[in-house]
């Protein structure tokens, strides 16, 4: 989902604090969603480490998978193993 939001600098007179709401939401501002790369839709987690909330952006499981096998094949003669298996 692209941002439709496009902002190329800080406005003055904005501000980076939010309420929380009676629901316990809280709005991102502008400026903090474009600087953190996050976009509307997106999934995110929350922490609490030496006092303070961290917001971190939620990777899906699969994505951690990518590139596991990198480089696990090299040197492997695959004709050596095609001939062995075929009798070719």
């Amino acid at each position: 989902m692209e941002s439709k939001v496009k902002v190329k600098a800080i406005r003055k007179g904005r501000s980076s604090t939010s309420r929380i709401s009676s629901k316990n939401q809280v709005t991102i501002p502008v400026e903090i969603m474009r600087m953190s790369g996050l976009e509307a839709g997106e999934e995110v987690e929350f922490h609490f480490v030496d006092g303070k909330v961290l917001v971190q952006k939620v990777v899906p499981k699969i994505a951690g998978l990518f590139g596991i096998g990198n480089g696990i094949t090299d040197g492997f003669d695959w004709e050596k193993e095609r001939l062995e298996a075929w009798g070719e």
